[in-house]
């Protein structure tokens, strides 16, 4: 795939953010209140918290996003990524992924962690890969999350 750009968060794909995400999260549920926080306000809520926003763009089109979220002893959520339906399988997920490894290593951050849901198989796969780790899930930010996982950096 060619002309594939991974930016920073600017408020112009605010829109955009906010689609992506409740374009696959009402693909399986609704969405919840923790989402909406960060969906309908990133500027305050994610950006304004020291986090941030990766957004992947194709051929200047933006079918991706990625949230980091700062979080207290140096760690990271990885929140709200997405790649748009018809851009799924191929490989953007895993360069979104690595963008967000890099910044949470940037950040010093001792640990990325993620809350999810084992119907995403394919999301599954891909912190398989990237060496994330099944810990106990000690959240309850998002009533689909059945799981958490955890990357030591």
């Amino acid at each position: 795939m060619k002309n594939i750009e991974i930016t920073n968060y600017n408020s112009k794909y605010d829109q955009s953010f906010y689609e992506l995400n409740k374009s696959w999260i009402e693909e399986f549920w609704m969405l919840e209140d923790s989402d909406l926080k960060d969906l309908l306000n990133p500027q305050e809520s994610i950006i304004d918290f020291g986090g941030e926003i990766f957004i992947v763009l194709v051929n200047n089109l933006v079918v991706g996003t990625a949230a980091m979220i700062p979080f207290p002893n140096s760690k990271i959520e990885l929140a709200k990524m997405t790649v748009q339906k018809e851009y799924r399988g191929k490989g953007l997920s895993k360069i979104l992924l690595e963008r967000c490894v890099e910044y949470a290593k940037a950040s010093k951050a001792k640990e990325i962690f993620l809350i999810s849901n084992s119907r995403l198989l394919s999301a599954r796969k891909l912190y398989d890969k990237f060496g994330f780790i099944e810990v106990d899930l000690d959240s309850n930010k998002y009533k689909r999350g059945n799981y958490k996982m955890v990357l030591r950096l």
